[in-house]
């Protein structure tokens, strides 16, 4: 096989075209009202108790996010559809200089907890007091809007006795133990956040998505079987394993990673494995002698490091820097450009089958969108890949024709932050 072909074929096998995207956006459907129905599917379509905030929510509120190692607490005002950051404080929960690791399995629920209230503590006045929304994104089994279970840790995460328990009541516990006069009283997921201020600014929004390191959606229900009506369902879609494109270096990806078999669509949509993916494709290329052909190239740099999402998003934007810092032709640095693109095209577009599947799925009409529909998404594939809106349009575009217009993407930011404020604000006045 030709050097052409060798390439060709590599780049093919990232391809998703127009019936690729309906026959997933399908099986998407399928599993989502199976799921709904109450069948164990790969979605796990979580209810958040929480459904569409009127607009005329007001007051001041505490939030909380936990993403990961660090730790943001803000109090937010909000009044006739404004929101007003009044304060904020940001922390580690590690820190090296104090000698302190919050993460780690020696570490209780009390000192987390404890240590998250006196945060609060240092931005809210003396005789104040407010309700509390709490972003957790971690994989909680959600019972009420104010009722979270943590179901198991994840980004390396293993502080002890907080796996199985009520989050908001072990931080309403601290809260009190430390005198401090806030109450929480709504716990959701940033994919969640990020919806609810899409729907304050845009009365067409019901779905938000997260496309940045890891990958979720969720969207609302019109008719869940909870209450009878419309309510917010976290999707925790990056686990979608039904009839996907998976390639070769899909496959050997999963089987590297932390847990083989698990959250198939994030490890080939997400920021986190996005890097990987491309240099998979590049060492396979080498091996083929169509990639790094001359001898100077410095190979050994080149594959020897990790590769991140910015890495892939430089080798799109800088060929000429890429051939400069590895020592090689000009037409190798087109051609890793050329397999970053592939990979961040078939992101946007395995995305953009999922939003068609729950699109189709709130429509009920076949493939015909008829009605206006706004997605939010926010992160950093989204926000910051080169031409990533650009390709979420042309994807729906390929895959609706004219009905694409009913559709409208936005970048929305904050929902981790701002997102628990509406939350907290929409729980407070069903208290």
């Amino acid at each position: 096989m030709g050097v052409n072909n060798t390439v060709d074929k590599v780049l093919k096998s990232f391809e998703v075209d127009r019936a690729g995207m309906l026959r997933i956006a399908e099986r998407f459907k399928e599993t989502l009202e199976a799921g709904l129905k109450g069948e164990q599917t790969c979605l796990k379509m979580l209810p958040s108790y929480i459904g569409k905030p009127t607009g005329k929510e007001k007051g001041i509120f505490m939030t909380l996010d936990m993403g990961g190692t660090n730790l943001r607490c803000t109090k937010f005002k909000i009044e006739d559809g404004n929101f007003e950051k009044l304060a904020e404080i940001k922390e580690k929960l590690i820190n090296k200089e104090k000698g302190f690791d919050l993460t780690k399995a020696d570490t209780t629920a009390e000192q987390l907890f404890g240590y998250m209230a006196q945060c609060m503590a240092g931005i809210i006045e003396p005789g104040e007091s407010m309700y509390l929304g709490n972003t957790f994104s971690f994989p909680c089994r959600q019972e009420g809007i104010n009722e979270a279970y943590l179901i198991h840790w994840t980004k390396e995460i293993t502080t002890s006795g907080v796996e199985g328990e009520n989050i908001n009541k072990l931080l309403g516990d601290a809260l009190k133990a430390g005198n401090i006069n806030i109450e929480p009283v709504a716990i959701l997921n940033d994919t969640v956040g990020t919806l609810l201020v899409a729907m304050y600014s845009y009365q067409e929004a019901d779905i938000g998505s997260i496309m940045g390191t890891g990958h979720n959606t969720c969207y609302l229900e019109n008719n869940h079987p909870i209450n009878g009506g419309k309510m917010i369902v976290n999707l925790e879609s990056g686990n979608f394993n039904v009839g996907l494109p998976v390639t070769k270096y899909d496959e050997l990806i999963d089987r590297n990673s932390q847990m083989p078999g698990v959250q198939l669509l994030e490890k080939m949509v997400s920021g986190y494995y996005m890097g990987s993916l491309v240099k998979e494709v590049c060492l396979d290329l080498h091996r083929d002698k169509a990639l790094f052909t001359n001898s100077d190239a410095d190979t050994d740099t080149f594959f020897n490091q990790g590769f991140n999402a910015l890495m892939v998003e430089n080798f799109i934007l800088y060929p000429a820097k890429t051939a400069e810092q590895y020592n090689c032709t000009i037409m190798d640095a087109e051609l890793i450009k050329s397999v970053s693109e592939a990979v961040l095209k078939r992101t946007v577009r395995l995305v953009a089958t999922t939003f068609l599947g729950i699109l189709f799925h709130q429509e009920n009409n076949g493939t015909r969108i008829t009605n206006r529909h706004i997605v939010a998404i926010d992160g950093t594939i989204y926000e910051k890949m080169p031409k990533a809106p650009k390709l979420m349009e042309e994807a729906f575009a390929d895959a609706l024709g004219e009905d694409s217009a009913n559709v409208q993407i936005r970048l929305v930011k904050d929902g981790s932050g701002l997102g628990a404020a509406i939350a907290a604000a929409v729980a407070s006045t069903q208290k």
